[in-house]
């Protein structure tokens, strides 16, 4: 069976600074028609950032959306100055972290909520981390306020079994690095 939908229409509904949303009409594979209202949001890119003690590093923020302060992988947007997912990546955890990696490889790229947004995030694994000095550090964003965090494979794990990671990128994090550990695929330099 041809599971494909066709777009038949498409209508702007809000064009923001971050997010656009459309309402599309789609005829299904059974010739039958449905609403799908989609939101266009940039790539972005997150980093499984390891120390030399076996860590991660993690960023606790505030998320509006969810009224909460959250536990995340440090990540944020591809921006249009950006030359690739990496370099946004490299610039992010020295904003977010204020760390440089020598070692960076791709673990994956995925589609974090594709039932409704056409969002990517790559996801890389990085460590021998330097830590900057204040003068090498980026800022963060005006409207960013966060704080840093190291955490064992052992420390996450209980974290996300007591709900306290609730991040979806996050937790994919978490699956890649100790599948990294057991399969022994993560840099020992």
């Amino acid at each position: 069976m041809d599971l494909t939908e066709t777009e038949i229409s498409n209508n702007p509904v809000f064009e923001g600074k971050l997010i656009d949303l459309k309402v599309e009409t789609v005829s299904l594979p059974n010739g039958k028609t449905a609403t799908r209202e989609i939101v266009k949001h940039p790539d972005a890119s997150a980093a499984i950032a390891i120390n030399s003690e076996k860590k991660m590093l993690l960023v606790k923020q505030w998320r509006e959306p969810i009224k909460q302060v959250t536990l995340e992988i440090p990540a944020g947007l591809i921006d249009p100055t950006d030359n690739s997912p990496l370099d946004a990546m490299k610039r992010e955890l020295n904003e977010e972290g204020g760390y440089k990696a020598e070692y960076w490889e791709k673990v994956t790229e995925f589609y974090p909520s594709p039932g409704f947004s056409d969002e990517k995030l790559y996801l890389f694994y990085c460590d021998t981390l330097t830590k900057l000095e204040e003068e090498d550090k980026r800022p963060l964003d005006e409207d960013e306020f966060l704080t840093q965090e190291w955490y064992s494979l052992d420390e996450l794990k209980q974290l996300i079994a007591q709900g306290k990671i609730v991040d979806g990128k996050t937790v994919t994090a978490i699956m890649f690095w100790e599948n990294m550990l057991l399969t022994g695929q993560q840099n020992n330099d």
